[in-house]
């Protein structure tokens, strides 16, 4: 009978576990519903940025005149000697994840030994309680936290970091940027990107533009004239338009690393619930089998009984 009881408990602790994972599931994919809207206006919005990039360059952004322009600006500026890089780390605040953030932490970490093997001095700026707590745990400073992080990141907390990392940089505190974070492939396949997001290249323009198209150009009319009428000079309306692409890409990185996080969930607490449902099922069959084998016992029991009450 012990047995049995035993069994019938697990067998309901097994289902509210079932229940618990099916509705984080759930969960997990409305955040990732309401994510995609939000990432597909950040993209388009970063989109029309760099659509208006030749314009304030007055070239295309794959031509020399662009690079040149491009490396005369804060931004886009290069050292000559870099010695320390920034790496914005990306991960979550929340756990039950799968691999995400094992699999970031790890890019971190295998950039950062990259890094000091070159003889060159990583800077952390991590975003996401998770690797936070991963970092400090390992004794490593990190420049810039941001553990306030969440599916409902509003752009102007995002501005407000960017601006941080762009002061940092034009201060020359840092010589480069990378970024590391997730980036979804398809909806079930995330990748871990890295990238260098500072200085400015037009070769990261040509890499997040969609590259089966030939870099853009000044827009111009039929008869050649130019669409676009730049006012007063162009220098002001790069020099505006540059930190607000670097903003737009952050912010676009953080929401994608959100979106592939729900998406991750999504699968880890689907299968959960699958292997609770088939424990569930394994469970139910060693009780009923218990069970009847208790039932046999006793009817075995009461029939040597009476045979040995009649003799």
């Amino acid at each position: 009978m012990a047995k049995t009881r035993q069994i019938r408990k697990r067998i309901g602790s097994v289902r509210n576990i079932h229940k618990i994972t099916r509705t984080m599931e759930r969960v997990a994919q409305s955040k990732g519903m309401k994510l995609t809207g939000r990432f597909a206006s950040a993209k388009t919005y970063r989109l029309d940025l760099q659509r208006l990039l030749p314009e304030a360059l007055g070239a295309a952004t794959d031509s020399l005149e662009a690079t040149q322009e491009l490396s005369q600006q804060p931004l886009g500026m290069h050292r000559a000697q870099v010695r320390h890089v920034l790496l914005f780390c990306i991960t979550s605040s929340r756990g039950l994840c799968d691999g995400y953030n094992a699999k970031v932490i790890q890019a971190t970490r295998a950039r950062m030994e990259a890094l000091r093997t070159d003889g060159k001095e990583p800077v952390l700026a991590v975003m996401g309680k998770k690797g936070l707590a991963y970092f400090r745990y390992h004794n490593q400073p990190v420049a810039i936290s941001i553990p306030d992080t969440d599916e409902n990141m509003p752009y102007q907390r995002m501005d407000e970091i960017a601006t941080q990392v762009m002061s940092l940089f034009t201060s020359a505190g840092v010589d480069a940027v990378e970024l590391i974070s997730t980036c979804a492939r398809t909806k079930v396949v995330q990748e871990v990107r890295r990238v260098e997001v500072l200085p400015f290249t037009t070769t990261f323009f040509a890499q997040a533009a969609d590259s089966k198209k030939p870099a853009p150009s000044p827009a111009v009319g039929p008869d050649g004239q130019a669409v676009y009428l730049v006012e007063p000079t162009r220098e002001p309306v790069l020099a505006a338009l540059l930190p607000l692409l670097f903003k737009v890409e952050l912010f676009c990185a953080a929401l994608e690393a959100m979106l592939c996080e729900q998406a991750q969930r999504t699968i880890a607490m689907r299968s959960a619930s699958d292997n609770a449902q088939a424990m569930t099922q394994t469970l139910t069959r060693t009780y009923n089998r218990a069970r009847q084998a208790q039932i046999t016992n006793e009817m075995i029991e009461i029939i040597s009984g009476s045979e040995g009450g009649r003799t």
